[in-house]
């Protein structure tokens, strides 16, 4: 089967990317608390921060002369990825998350690597490894590790099956679009390209939500925190799909996964830092669990590139 992941010996760059980009998208809570607290209604937020990443990209990509093509290749990735990875499961969670525990819905997101790796390898991306099941399920391990202490003795509240089958829509647009990036990315496109439309693509989209939910709202009555809150979600937008792409060309969607157990890690620490929430020292072998996670799915992902380097030299 025809993929764009790209041949690499090394999966230094991709890892920097994956930790460096997941920290930094780890503080798009954090932004997204203060935009609230600061008068922003969820789905305005949802709008305005994909009109002011993709504004800011559309000015990077001007400056370097990479503006989006308009093919109907890259039409398709646009549209595929703005829907599977930023408005369904956006759309999904703004109206689940007020239903669930949120010990419960962290979990939820967190099946998105497996699901990746289900759908990765129906689709003949990738072959079962060991050592990318073993980081999968460590990985996860630290997840859970990270939600149980508040959790203890429950999940809380009354769990509606209706509203976890919603909350479930997320994982599942995030796992199908990591796998179809890999399969439908045109072959003469650059990330800065898919990432600029890809974020017009879902601003488009995500205007007639705010309108018919919030209304046309313009930052009446917010904060310069709500609008600063707004912006930085914004910048953790562009952040995520220059990520996405990047590593999933390099190093495949099975590998990009990983970014679901960094976030969760690292948006923890981040709320201690900026709103002194505690938090248990259990977390930090939570965070260890997750980086032994990693490494072995990074060793898994080296495997797997090496029995495909041999595969392509004996074909000659």
């Amino acid at each position: 089967m025809n993929t764009t992941i790209a041949p690499t010996r090394s999966l230094a760059f991709p890892l920097v990317l994956l930790v460096g980009g997941g920290i930094i998208y780890a503080t798009f809570f954090s932004a997204n608390r203060i935009a609230v607290d600061g008068g922003v209604p969820s789905m305005a937020l949802a709008f305005w921060q994909s009109f002011f990443g993709a504004a800011a990209l559309l000015v990077v990509s001007v400056i370097a002369r990479d503006l989006p093509r308009l093919s109907g290749a890259h039409l398709r990735q646009y549209g595929f990825t703005a829907i599977f990875s930023f408005s369904i499961p956006l759309v999904a969670l703004t109206f689940a998350a007020p239903q669930l525990p949120a010990g419960l819905l962290t979990l939820v997101l967190t099946l998105t690597p497996a699901l990746t790796y289900i759908f990765a390898f129906i689709a003949r991306l990738e072959r079962f490894n060991l050592w990318s099941t073993g980081g999968l399920v460590v990985g996860l391990a630290g997840v859970v590790l990270i939600v149980r202490p508040w959790t203890w003795g429950g999940l809380g509240g009354d769990v509606s099956g209706m509203w976890f089958l919603v909350a479930l829509i997320a994982p599942l647009g995030y796992a199908v679009n990591n796998v179809v990036v890999a399969l439908i990315r045109p072959a003469e496109t650059t990330t800065l390209q898919l990432s600029t439309g890809v974020m017009v693509f879902a601003t488009v989209v995500m205007f007639p939500f705010m309108w018919a939910i919030d209304g046309f709202y313009l930052f009446e009555g917010a904060t310069a925190g709500g609008i600063g809150g707004t912006v930085w979600a914004g910048f953790t937008d562009i952040v995520i799909f220059l990520v996405l792409f990047e590593v999933i060309h390099r190093a495949g969607p099975v590998f990009f996964s990983q970014f679901n157990y960094i976030v969760p890690a690292a948006g923890i620490i981040w709320a201690f830092i900026l709103f002194q929430d505690s938090f248990p020292p259990i977390v930090w072998v939570a965070i260890a669990f997750m980086a032994v996670g990693l490494f072995l799915a990074n060793r898994g992902t080296n495997q797997s590139i090496r029995e495909r380097e041999a595969e392509q030299a004996a074909k000659g």
